[in-house]
């Protein structure tokens, strides 16, 4: 059996959106499986001239996750660092979820090195690998695959929480924390303060440091404060200017982080300029110039908001493509649009997404609701500029519109 034959057979609460699997959820299993792992892993190393434990680094948060997690693993390398990057969700291909970072450069992995660490892992014969959901597999892949390709610094971005993550088992020797806002209210708890309490559940006995950006630790003192004795690891704040773009003040935040890991090489990174470092695949991206068609998967009511602010600045009045899955907030989506900048707001209401209420009255005259791939094709014949906001899952069926409508 093929990797990726293999992974689609996995329960995958991704496409399911059936969160009701966590409500008895332990890593209890997963745990052994980890162990069994890290013991293979051992015995292999004991013929390699010169093992080293890789640096360690999670990234939880509610917004800004991946951009930071991306940005740190970008400039790790190019300061001479073998780096992995493991990421969710991805936006075509499983296989962007476990890349490899050198010179500022991530390259998918090759069907040959997927197989032979897939075939690796089956022939260890750990007992718990068949049970694993989509995400547990993926995680518990890349942190064989990132061994077998030695890199010596590895980025984690967690999935859902922390406490309860999959990616918590790595044993991070650091642990970024990104914005907080509400989302996954009936997992991770219905306040800002509980969810982060829950997404800080993911630093170990082995984490040495948290990173928190300032307006955080600020506005959520009581996770900090009263965090487990076991849980008591030195706390770095970090203080930056606000920036007109959430991905250029993402870059400075890891870059700050990275400062203080590798203090000697402070100059090095004040050297790395925001242009120079590659954005974020599916982040602010320009699928089309002519049109111009810009892609963001922001999904709650806060990314939303700032994104369409961000976007607003450069671009007075837009069109928006917005489609959203049916477990977000999506009266909040739409009570925080712009009230004067849309021009047309299209709400995506295709297979597997959510049907949207009623807009405001502001809106009503210029939403129109498409719930068929053949419907958005005029959307993207002259409406310029055009947003692309609300979900991973959009870009597959963007580009593809795109390839199908217009010269790129």
């Amino acid at each position: 059996m093929l990797f990726l034959e293999y992974l689609n057979q996995r329960q995958n609460v991704e496409k399911t959106r059936n969160f009701n699997v966590f409500q008895n959820y332990t890593l209890d299993a997963l745990n052994k499986l980890f162990a069994s792992l890290k013991s293979s892993i051992h015995t292999s190393e004991k013929k390699s001239p010169n093992p080293s434990k890789p640096i360690r680094v999670s990234v939880v948060g509610t917004n800004g996750k991946g951009s930071t997690s991306h940005y740190l693993a970008c400039l790790t390398s190019l300061l001479g660092y073998k780096v992995g990057l493991y990421t969710s969700p991805h936006l075509l291909t499983p296989l962007e979820r476990f890349q490899i970072v050198t010179n500022g450069n991530l390259s998918l992995p090759s069907k040959e090195d997927v197989e032979e660490c897939f075939q690796t892992i089956l022939k260890e014969n750990h007992p718990e690998i068949d049970s694993l959901s989509y995400f547990e597999f993926l995680t518990v892949f890349a942190y064989r695959y990132f061994q077998k390709q030695n890199v010596e610094v590895e980025i984690w971005e967690a999935g859902l929480g922390g406490r309860l993550d999959a990616t918590k088992l790595v044993e991070a020797d650091f642990v970024v924390m990104t914005k907080i806002g509400l989302d996954h209210s009936e997992i991770l708890g219905g306040t800002r303060e509980a969810i982060c309490q829950e997404k800080l559940g993911i630093i170990g006995e082995k984490t040495l440091a948290l990173f928190a950006m300032k307006e955080e630790v600020d506005s959520l003192p009581l996770p900090f404060q009263n965090r487990p004795k076991k849980e008591k690891v030195p706390l770095h704040v970090i203080a930056q200017a606000p920036k007109e773009s959430y991905l250029e003040s993402n870059f400075l935040y890891a870059k700050e982080i990275l400062k203080d890991l590798f203090p000697s090489r402070k100059n090095d990174l004040e050297s790395i300029s925001f242009p120079e470092v590659p954005n974020p695949k599916g982040r602010m991206e320009v699928l089309a110039k002519e049109p111009l068609i810009v892609f963001d998967p922001s999904h709650n009511p806060d990314a939303i908001q700032t994104t369409t602010q961000e976007f607003c600045k450069s671009h007075p009045e837009f069109h928006l493509l917005l489609g959203s899955l049916p477990d977000k907030d999506l009266p909040g989506i739409l009570e925080v649009l712009p009230r004067t900048a849309l021009k047309t707001l299209f709400l995506w209401e295709g297979e597997g997404f959510g049907t949207f209420p009623e807009p405001r009255p502001d809106l009503a005259k210029q939403t129109k609701r498409t719930k068929s791939e053949s419907d958005l094709v005029p959307v993207f014949q002259g409406r310029t500029p055009l947003l692309v906001l609300g979900s991973f899952r959009l870009y597959g069926i963007v580009a593809n519109l795109i390839q199908n409508t217009i010269k790129m």
